[in-house]
């Protein structure tokens, strides 16, 4: 599939990295996750991904974080079989399809161009529906509404680093107050890793930039009282056995200051 008649916007076209990095990782002989899907896709669209491979420790980097938002999700829904899951910022991502126990409810939500290349490899059914829309829109939420009135677990990999803390607040407040008791697992970077990130990671080759770092991740829970951080992991701090794969150098800096190892995270958020 050409994207030539379909103009992704500055982040949206990061869906395409997220989307390489986990195709790949399929050649590997000890894959940090198996994703045929994303190799399927990645095979059927005419885009340079060439320009990607170079960064391997971004790639590594995505697939232990997607590994981490897989380990969050598919435990909570083990307990909460019953909550509904609405993916911020789906892109091209293939969750559903490697979690789904064949009764989950699931609602993909991005802005409409990235909507539109998911409807090419993807498709809705009685369980699972695609909403094109800005999170920060309020539309959504109510056609959510009239579907759901139960507490749900927003996902939210690799999105929120693109916006404003100002905007992630407003975004928090909007959730918490329209979902009481929802939850939400995201991840972060800290502000020394935000500073280097637009340099060395793979969206240097977009026009993409990072734009939110936290330095302690429990500073979340003075933005309201009502959020309650529930678990994090740490990457790749919590994923010791993939950090051969990283370069020689990166492994020797990593273990001579391991904070490197916890600059990163995917945490689990409640709104009471």
């Amino acid at each position: 599939m050409s994207l030539a008649n379909i103009k992704l916007g500055t982040i949206q076209e990061t869906l395409l990295i997220t989307l390489w990095a986990r195709a790949i990782e399929l050649n590997h002989l000890n894959p940090i996750l198996i994703d045929p899907k994303a190799a399927d896709i990645l095979s059927q669209i005419d885009y340079d991904f060439r320009k990607f491979s170079q960064e391997k420790n971004s790639q590594i980097g995505i697939c232990i974080r997607t590994k981490a938002f897989d380990r969050i999700v598919s435990q909570f829904l083990q307990v909460h079989s019953q909550t509904p899951v609405v993916e911020i910022g789906a892109g091209l991502n293939t969750r559903f399809e490697r979690l789904d126990n064949g009764s989950w409810r699931w609602f993909d939500l991005d802005l409409p161009d990235a909507i539109m290349v998911r409807r090419r490899f993807f498709q809705e059914s009685d369980r699972r529906k695609f909403i094109s829309a800005s999170v920060f829109e309020t539309e959504w939420i109510k056609s959510i509404k009239t579907l759901i009135n139960e507490p749900i677990l927003f996902v939210a990999e690799g999105v929120l680093f693109y916006f404003t803390k100002q905007q992630v607040q407003s975004l928090f407040a909007k959730l918490a107050e329209q979902f009481p008791g929802s939850w939400i697992v995201f991840d972060t970077i800290s502000p020394l890793w935000l500073a280097v990130q637009n340099r060395i990671d793979a969206i240097k080759h977009t026009n993409a930039k990072f734009l939110w770092g936290i330095e302690n991740i429990k500073q979340i829970e003075t933005w309201n009282p009502r959020y309650k951080l529930c678990r994090s992991l740490f990457l790749p701090a919590d994923f010791p056995e993939y950090l051969t794969r990283f370069p020689r150098m990166e492994q020797i800096l990593m273990k001579l200051f391991p904070g490197l190892q916890r600059m990163s995270g995917v945490h689990l958020v409640q709104f009471l």
